[in-house]
């Protein structure tokens, strides 16, 4: 009798977990790295002049943990479609930009580094904001696989100084 409660709570466990996990992992799941923002050097713009920040991305399906994947079968490779920046003042009294969205096309195989230059600040940005002043872009990307629907989210911060 314990060997028959034994194996029907095992079942329930079971049908529990298939039910709580519906998302299957090739589902076109990704991770994105947004890295080497302006080769490492910090972002500073002069007043009323925009801004072109160099970045690297890359993605691996995120499953992949020891990069063992060589082709992105199922998964497509993943093109940047639009980015949304957002600031928050670091120094204090600082005029902050409103929100602003950008429609791109970066195109970003599996495991590859891509280099492209982002829209950080725009002229008219650039010369609502005080000299002196640091404020903090926070930029979310939305991909899209290709030959899908299927979108990824992911996002990076970075730090801006205004001469």
């Amino acid at each position: 009798m314990l060997k028959r409660s034994i194996v029907l709570l095992a079942l329930i466990i079971a049908t529990v977990f298939s039910l709580a996990c519906e998302d299957s992992p090739e589902d076109g799941m990704a991770v994105f790295a947004v890295s080497d923002i302006n080769g490492g050097n910090p972002v500073v713009v002069a007043g009323g002049v925009g801004g072109t920040v160099p970045m690297t991305f890359r993605w691996r399906p995120y499953f992949d943990v020891d990069g063992v994947i060589t082709e992105a079968y199922p998964h497509g490779d993943f093109i940047v479609e639009h980015y949304r920046v957002t600031w928050t003042a670091v120094t204090a009294g600082a005029t902050v930009p409103s929100p602003r969205e950008e429609t791109t096309a970066i195109f970003v195989p599996v495991y590859e580094l891509v280099n492209a230059g982002i829209i950080v600040v725009t002229p008219t940005e650039a010369g609502a904001v005080a000299a002196g002043s640091v404020l903090n872009a926070h930029i979310e990307f939305t991909a899209r696989e290709m030959g899908t629907e299927q979108e990824a989210k992911f996002a990076t911060v970075l730090s801006v100084t205004f001469n």
